[in-house]
């Protein structure tokens, strides 16, 4: 009676020194070591980083904001249609940040020194003298042409070109905010409406309109090279070019109008509803004659035991 009452201790023991098996339903997660204060110490940091960066960003926009109002700063013979290359460049890269309530904050700034809104232009802004809030634009000497614009609205630019630049930009601006693009690693590139010409593209210009092939048109000879691998003799193998002739049909007899003679509708009546727009069907004319032919022939048929 010992002896078993110590087996059964001993497996007794032995299960609760056993490795539990883990369960695959519940999620353990590591101990960690640091404390509560600690933890809050890196979220406060965290969030401290972020407002942080957010003031240098807004900075960096006032910043660009008080720099853009000077601008242009090249002089002729640049205007807004072809604005400095460095001038460009560097209006370009200032607007990165920008969303388009800064956009509308620089046009602002510049109509208070009375400048065009149009970043690039050395002009300066209409004013009206006028009384009135709204103005029409755009009649072109047509009533339905015409565009009601409010005065505000249209002393912002020099013209009406200048104001398509700017809205042309203002629609490439993001409406999120630079800290949230940096964060989620998107950039904004800006196109202007009026790219730069400058030297060099001049020059590239210049070298793809040059013929530098001894006055040859290639375009000309490799249709007539492609003629030839048709097997093209005429016109098409000198030149490249099909040799296609339009000519009208001469008609000697004079023309005839429809007449409704009696007799010409003889032998019609019978598919005559048929007919759909002049064109009478065959297979309905088929089939009208092919019972008309067939009821012919059954009154053949009953009149034989006449005879």
């Amino acid at each position: 009676m010992v002896t078993g009452q110590h087996t059964s201790r001993q497996q007794t023991a032995a299960m609760a020194t056993a490795k539990q098996p883990r369960s695959i339903l519940k999620k353990t997660y590591p101990a960690t070591t640091s404390s509560k204060e600690d933890r809050d110490r890196e979220v406060a940091l965290y969030h401290a980083n972020l407002i942080q960066q957010r003031k240098e960003i807004e900075f960096n926009i006032l910043i660009s904001t008080e720099t853009l109002i000077d601008y242009p700063l090249a002089k002729a013979p640049y205007d807004a249609s072809n604005p400095s290359p460095t001038d460009a460049k560097t209006f370009k890269q200032l607007l990165r940040p920008f969303q388009p309530s800064d956009y509308d904050a620089l046009i602002l700034e510049r109509n208070i020194n009375e400048k065009c809104g149009y970043t690039l232009c050395p002009n300066f802004r209409i004013k009206d003298s006028g009384g009135g809030k709204y103005r029409i634009i755009g009649t072109n000497g047509k009533a339905k042409d015409f565009k009601v614009v409010e005065k505000e609205e249209l002393e912002k630019w020099c013209s009406e070109a200048c104001a398509k630049r700017a809205l042309y930009v203002r629609v490439q601006l993001s409406e999120s905010p630079a800290w949230e693009r940096e964060a989620a690693g998107s950039t904004v590139n800006i196109d202007l409406l009026d790219e730069p010409k400058s030297e060099n593209s001049a020059i590239v210009d210049g070298l793809e309109k040059m013929n530098l092939d001894g006055g040859r048109d290639t375009k000309m000879q490799d249709a007539a090279d492609l003629a030839l691998e048709r097997g093209d003799k005429g016109l098409a193998a000198k030149s490249g070019l099909v040799d296609v002739k339009i000519q009208e049909k001469d008609i000697q007899r004079p023309a005839e109008a429809p007449s409704l003679r009696a007799d010409d509708l003889t032998g019609r009546l019978d598919t005559m509803h048929l007919t759909l727009e002049g064109h009478t069907p065959e297979f309905g004319s088929r089939r009208q004659r092919r019972h008309i032919e067939e009821l012919e022939d059954e009154d053949d048929k009953d009149m034989d035991w006449k005879i």
